[in-house]
């Protein structure tokens, strides 16, 4: 099951995604990045994309391991 802590940040409450489930994020996907689908090394800066846009949907199925650059990418394509 996630782990997911709460912040708050600008009055506002949300959850954040802790680092093991990030990894169990990464792991399910064999650390393959789903933007450009190449590997994701440990030198590498990852995020995680929430496949449905939306930042408060945790399901495990909803959450994709990218390159940090690939998620900006896709943020970006959503916007137009």
């Amino acid at each position: 099951m996630c782990n997911l802590p709460i912040f708050s940040g600008n009055n506002k409450t949300r959850k954040r995604l802790t680092r093991p489930t990030k990894i169990q994020v990464a792991r399910s996907q064999n650390f393959m990045c789903d933007g450009c689908k190449r590997q994701i090394t440990s030198d590498d800066a990852y995020d995680i994309h929430h496949k449905d846009g939306d930042s408060s949907n945790y399901n495990i199925t909803n959450l994709k391991v990218v390159h940090v650059k690939c998620h900006g990418r896709i943020n970006n394509k959503k916007k137009k």
